[in-house]
C-alpha cells in the first residue's frame, strides 16, 4: 500500500472511531494520531492506543479485578452478523485498565470497533461511551477504544490498556467500522 493509501485509511478509520456508537462532534478538536492498531501514523500529536493483539490479555492480568460476560447481539446488528458471539473481559489492576475481546462469525476480514460503554446493555444498549473525564476527550485515553480486523474465518481478538482504572465502566459494544450505527453485540462489565 503506497504512503498516501495507508494515510488515507487512517484518516478514513480515525473518522469512523470519531463518531462510532453515538461518541458525539469532534469539532475543534486534534486528531493528529499514531494508531497503534495499524501502525499508521497521521501526523505526530497525540497517542490514539485502539489497541495491541499482542498485549496481555485481561483475564491473564495477574491480580487484577476481573469482570467478564458472553456478548448479547442487538436488536441494531448490521445483516450478516446473526452469527455473532464470544465474551469481553476487563481487568481492573494497579496499573489501570485492560479489556480484551474474542469474537466468532464476523465478516471474513472484516474491520471493527468496540468501545467501553457507561451503562449496561440492557440500558440503551449500553448508552454514550464510557469517559474517564466526562468533560472530556471522546478519544483515549479518555476512552477505551479496541480497532480490529477479523480474520479469514471471521474470528476477531483485540486487548487495549488503559493506565487509570474504568471502576465505574459498565459493558463493552461492537460494531463495524464503518456502521457505527449498526451496533452488533454488547457484553455488560
Amino acid at each position: 500500500m503506497t504512503l498516501r493509501k495507508s494515510f488515507a485509511a487512517a484518516i478514513v478509520f480515525g473518522c469512523a472511531a470519531l463518531s462510532a456508537c453515538g461518541g458525539g462532534s469532534s469539532e475543534g478538536q486534534d486528531h493528529s494520531m499514531h494508531m497503534q492498531h495499524g501502525g499508521d501514523q497521521a501526523g505526530g500529536g497525540m497517542q490514539m492506543n485502539m489497541g495491541d493483539a499482542n498485549a496481555t490479555p485481561a483475564k491473564d492480568v495477574q491480580g487484577a479485578q476481573l469482570r467478564t460476560n458472553p456478548f448479547t447481539l442487538l436488536p441494531t446488528r448490521a445483516p450478516g452478523t446473526d452469527q455473532a458471539a464470544g465474551s469481553a473481559w476487563m481487568a481492573i489492576h494497579p496499573g489501570g485498565t485492560t479489556v480484551t475481546l474474542e469474537m466468532t462469525g464476523l465478516a471474513p476480514n472484516g474491520k471493527y470497533m468496540a468501545h467501553v460503554h457507561a451503562k449496561p446493555c440492557a440500558e440503551e444498549a449500553g448508552g454514550e461511551h464510557f469517559k474517564f473525564d466526562p468533560a472530556g476527550s471522546e478519544m483515549p485515553p479518555n476512552e477505551i477504544h479496541l480497532a480490529f480486523t477479523a480474520d479469514a474465518t471471521g474470528r476477531g481478538f483485540m486487548t487495549a490498556e488503559n493506565d487509570k482504572p474504568a471502576e465505574a465502566a459498565k459493558s463493552l459494544v461492537v460494531h463495524p467500522a464503518e456502521f457505527t450505527d449498526n451496533r452488533i453485540a454488547c457484553a455488560d462489565l
